[in-house]
């Protein structure tokens, strides 16, 4: 584990301050929530939480099975990388961090359609190539991810309804 050479006192409330340095690094907004492990016997480890990673086996299949019966290309996403993708986007896309613009998109908080002449990377090295859907998820009015539908021609009805559809599900179904 690498050193960052950051002392901080815990107050009579037992709280500490995270430095702004690393909640930049490390993409943590106010209001996100975090995950409190412990390893060992003496480190406390944070990790931001992600309900759409804790239910990775389900978004998975989810995506795949958009893929089977429509044949259209996915990808969902949390705030911070790829979950799941599905049909012609690399499986090695995986949990890698989602670009700056495409996390950008998403915090608008409505659907957005790109062109083929428009490119947004939804991670480094990987563009959208094709004209596609971006439908962000919505969790008890938090955006928490996108989910990215993908067509090999323009973008019609029955695609906007696929990833209306999708990003609405996803968003229930994390509602519980």
């Amino acid at each position: 584990m690498k050193a960052t050479g950051v002392v901080r006192r815990i107050d009579d409330l037992g709280r500490i301050v995270i430095p702004k340095e690393l909640r930049r690094t490390m993409r943590i907004k106010e209001g996100e929530s975090l995950e409190i492990f412990i390893d060992g016997s003496d480190q406390i480890i944070l990790k931001k939480y992600s309900p759409v990673q804790n239910v990775n086996d389900f978004v998975i299949e989810f995506a795949e099975s958009i893929y089977n019966s429509n044949k259209k290309d996915v990808v969902i996403t949390d705030n911070e990388r790829v979950i799941a993708a599905a049909g012609n986007y690399k499986k090695d896309i995986v949990g890698k961090k989602i670009s700056l613009r495409l996390e950008d998109k998403i915090s608008k908080r409505s659907t957005i359609v790109v062109n083929k002449t428009d490119k947004i990377e939804i991670c480094d090295n990987v563009e959208l190539k094709k004209p596609s859907i971006i439908k962000p998820i919505n969790v008890y009015g938090d955006i928490i991810g996108c989910v990215v539908v993908s067509s090999d021609k323009d973008i019609t009805d029955v695609d906007k309804s696929l990833a209306e559809f999708s990003g609405v599900f996803m968003s229930r179904y994390l509602e519980g």
